[in-house]
């Protein structure tokens, strides 16, 4: 892989919606993506026109040229053959050749949001203290179950997304989809900056 540069790839990665459905229906657990990619995070978005429709873990990385590329590597980037792959390569990536690097990127733990959030709201909620979020949910009575009153009152005494999900036996990409979806209820009625 020498001579390639490495490309950071951000917190949040991007689809065409059709195949963002078959990541969120488990029909795709990759995601191939041209050029040596570096995540840098395990964690990431999962995206389409502006929307984050959830949260996924990268499982795993692998590099290899396009001309390696296999009819496994197709089947679990949710094609039915390695001609339909290189196909959708070929029309996301006009340019790609056979000897041009690619990340193999496996996904894991894909969680799917209720309903899409604004990009902007998200990146915006990431600067949200979520003691102050529960606090406030909880002030305001605007919990709307008990599992989600016990989530907020763990996370208001302090407790990180992480404890509070292996407190209750939650993922917590769950546990952060409620949080998350509290601090959007408050920002609509204007009790959060």
């Amino acid at each position: 892989m020498s001579g390639h540069t490495t490309r950071k790839l951000g917190k949040t990665l991007s689809f065409r919606l059709r195949y963002l459905e078959k990541i969120l229906r488990g029909e795709k657990t990759t995601t191939i993506r041209k050029g040596i990619l570096q995540p840098q995070s395990d964690e990431v978005f999962l995206e389409s026109g502006g929307q984050i429709y959830g949260e996924a873990r990268v499982k795993s990385l692998r590099f290899t040229r396009v001309s390696e590329l296999t009819k496994d590597d197709a089947l679990k980037d949710g094609f039915n053959s390695l001609e339909d792959l290189l196909d959708a390569l070929k029309e996301i990536y006009p340019d790609i050749k056979e000897d041009d690097w690619v990340t193999i990127i496996s996904l894991e733990e894909i969680t799917r949001y209720s309903s899409p959030v604004p990009v902007n709201e998200i990146k915006s909620l990431k600067a949200v203290d979520p003691s102050l979020v529960a606090r406030l949910a909880l002030a305001y009575g605007i919990d709307e179950s008990q599992i989600h009153r016990v989530v907020l009152a763990k996370l208001a005494l302090g407790y990180t997304t992480g404890k509070v999900a292996e407190d209750l036996g939650l993922p917590e990409p769950q546990v952060k989809e409620i949080l998350n979806n509290y601090a959007l209820k408050l920002r609509s009625k204007n009790l959060l900056l």
